[in-house]
């Protein structure tokens, strides 16, 4: 029936593949009826293609077989099960659905510093898109590392998507397969090297409902075209260590989830002060970063919690790393990225550092330049992760602080307090910082 109504609309099999977006190889397999179960959105393309109604279209997808005819959906593994929930994550989930659901969005990038919670937002995301069927989900699990491959894994993300699909690894036919249907491709950056990302380009080009969703530390503006969902750390309550407000403590998630890890040791202390202060002012010193939050709790094997917060205030770095001294990527990330600050980027991060929460109209008083200058450094702090928002009350301006992590690292480095303008950094392979100029 296919190959009558082709020949009826005066079509090639190669004309009716560029005007449906179906590869010549499913048409083909369709008319040599190799195909048992084609696909609704197959059917309903092609027929759009050859201008099919009424009856003849019916008759077309009546003979492709009404109970027979399934989605990409159906074809594809699910996403891998996300054993907990992110914590505390319920508006950014609510809004990457929404981003990716949205039409214009094709590419968007998860971005952030390590454990700041991105794969369990995208493991969320993607298994609530699957479970409501909202688009079919095809999840690239990450590889093992291949020693010597600077990117994990010597496959390519070709062969990988192909595999999962079910067609041979080449981008036209990945892209003859998915053409036909809706489909969200979700990949970690850092499996990728520039061949990877030129098909995955090829693949956006070629198939017009085709969105990827991409995991990424990198927070360096990306290609043209991506759009960069930027996570943040969790909100976490001002804390002072002369008064501690036990309500507010307890009212925010984060020092709640940290509580609940801390009553399966420490039964009985839980709910004294002194110990919601102390959880309360560790998860404050951390920033709220969640991969931050876990290696503190794995502490509480062998010190309490008023120990712990001694530790934090001595060195939240330390806190960071389990005690198992396992590799610390956060640490190393946030060294990284203040060795690659520019110098003007890095001088108003030395006159921040340690001031109390400010708003961009404060930083122009402390950075002692103009208002364009200060919006420039704080938009470059913010949009690297060194610096985080302070809740504020509604109408009032959006306050920041340095990470507590940072501003231990900058002290780390210049000594106790912070140094004068003008001194040399000391990062490896940095220039002398030179101060904003007004």
């Amino acid at each position: 029936m296919l190959r009558s109504a082709r020949k009826r609309a005066g079509m090639t099999q190669g004309q009716l593949a560029e005007i449906s977006t179906v590869s010549i190889r499913a048409i083909r397999d369709l008319e040599l009826d190799r195909t048992g179960n084609p696909r609704r959105q197959t059917v309903r393309l092609l027929a759009d293609a050859l201008r099919l109604n009424g009856a003849r279209r019916a008759e077309l997808e009546a003979a492709a077989g009404p109970t027979a005819m399934r989605s990409l959906h159906d074809d594809l593994p699910a996403p891998p099960a996300l054993l907990s929930p992110p914590l505390a994550r319920e508006e950014e989930t609510s809004s990457l659905i929404g981003l990716l659901r949205s039409t214009g969005h094709r590419l968007v990038r998860v971005v952030g510093a390590p454990g700041v919670g991105k794969t369990t937002l995208v493991q969320n995301v993607v298994s609530e898109l699957h479970r409501t069927r909202l688009v079919p989900v095809i999840f690239l699990e990450r590889p093992e590392a291949v020693p010597g491959s600077p990117h994990g894994s010597a496959r390519r993300l070709v062969s990988r998507v192909a595999e999962v699909v079910g067609c041979a690894g080449t981008v036209d036919e990945v892209a003859g397969h998915l053409a036909a249907d809706d489909a969200l491709l979700v990949v970690d950056d850092r499996d990728l090297d520039d061949r990877d990302h030129r098909d995955l380009r090829g693949l956006l080009r070629l198939c017009r409902n085709l969105r990827v969703l991409m995991e990424s530390c990198d927070v360096a503006p990306g290609r043209a075209g991506e759009i960069a969902f930027t996570l943040f750390p969790l909100d976490v309550p001002e804390w002072d260590p002369r008064v501690c407000d036990a309500a507010a403590a307890v009212g925010s998630p984060v020092t709640r989830y940290m509580l609940s890890r801390c009553a399966l040791l420490y039964p009985t202390e839980v709910s004294s002060p002194e110990t919601v202060a102390a959880i309360a002012g560790v998860c404050w010193l951390l920033d709220g970063i969640p991969a931050a939050l876990e290696s503190a709790a794995s502490w509480l094997l062998i010190y309490e919690p008023t120990e712990l917060l001694r530790m934090a205030q001595a060195s939240p770095a330390r806190l960071v790393m389990s005690p198992s001294r396992t590799e610390v990527p956060l640490v190393v990330w946030m060294r990284d990225a203040l060795a690659s600050l520019p110098p003007v980027q890095l001088d108003a991060l030395r006159r921040l550092v340690d001031a109390r929460p400010w708003a961009v109209s404060d930083a122009v008083t402390l950075l002692a330049g103009s208002v364009t200058d200060a919006e420039s450094a704080v938009h470059a702090l913010r949009a690297r992760g060194l610096v985080r928002r302070v809740p504020s009350s509604r109408g009032n301006a959006q306050r920041f602080v340095v990470l507590n992590l940072v501003r231990h690292l900058v002290h780390s480095e210049f000594g106790t307090s912070s140094p004068p303008c003008g001194v040399p950094v000391a990062w490896t392979g940095l220039r002398d910082v030179q101060p904003l100029t007004s």
